[in-house]
């Protein structure tokens, strides 16, 4: 349900690369029709300039997920930690959210670290904003299949108490709504396409929360 972005190899083909490759072929076509002792030069040079002017930059941008033996794993780590770097500027943002969605803290904390977790490992192509609508997306598959088992060991759903917060009292599908579009600042059709539901639905239940919440600062409901 949550959707990686599209690979392309078309955004990784930039003018400059384009060029290079072309050079680099004609030089390795160029050696190869001299047979000569020199003829190694110029498809040594090719192949060099083939693969790491032009292949390496183009599979580091799209994360093709090649294996460790062929030299990646600098790159990779490179880009795990560039993941990491965006992931703690918007750990404030998202540990937020994160926690008006769970009453428990810690729980939050750790479903929001293994979504993180998860993401790292499946993101594909240049960093972009997506990155985090994808990440609160694998939060909310996580934290519902947390809230499924919690109701299944329990063998019943625990009543509400009326102390917590007009966000707790809510009902699951509502309170998704309600922090994603008002909190996390995602459209309903975002929501939607997040939560596998029709746009007319979430918009009902973003109606349906304001009315049971008598239109209260949604920040009230803070955990």
């Amino acid at each position: 349900m949550c959707e990686l972005p599209k690979r392309r190899w078309r955004s990784s083909l930039t003018p400059v690369r384009l060029v290079l490759a072309i050079l680099a072929l004609a030089a390795i076509v160029a050696g190869w029709l001299v047979p000569d002792l020199l003829s190694a030069l110029p498809i040594g040079a090719g192949l060099l300039t083939l693969a790491v002017a032009v292949l390496m930059p183009a599979i580091r941008e799209i994360e093709l997920g090649a294996s460790p033996s062929i030299k990646l794993a600098p790159a990779l780590k490179d880009r795990e930690d560039e993941l990491r770097s965006v992931f703690e500027r918007q750990r404030g943002d998202m540990e937020y959210c994160a926690h008006l969605l769970c009453d428990n803290p810690e729980t939050a904390r750790r479903l929001l670290e293994a979504a993180w977790s998860q993401c790292t490992n499946a993101w594909k192509g240049p960093v972009t904003p997506q990155l985090r609508v994808y990440t609160l997306c694998v939060f909310v598959e996580l934290l519902k299949k947390h809230e499924h088992w919690l109701q299944s060991r329990d063998g019943q759903k625990k009543k509400r108490k009326a102390s917590q917060s007009p966000l707790a009292r809510l009902p699951y599908d509502e309170r998704v709504a309600v922090v994603l579009h008002v909190f996390a600042n995602l459209t309903v059709g975002e929501i939607a396409g997040m939560t596998d539901r029709p746009a007319l639905e979430v918009g009902k239940s973003l109606a349906a929360a304001e009315e049971k919440t008598n239109r209260l600062a949604l920040e009230e409901g803070r955990p």
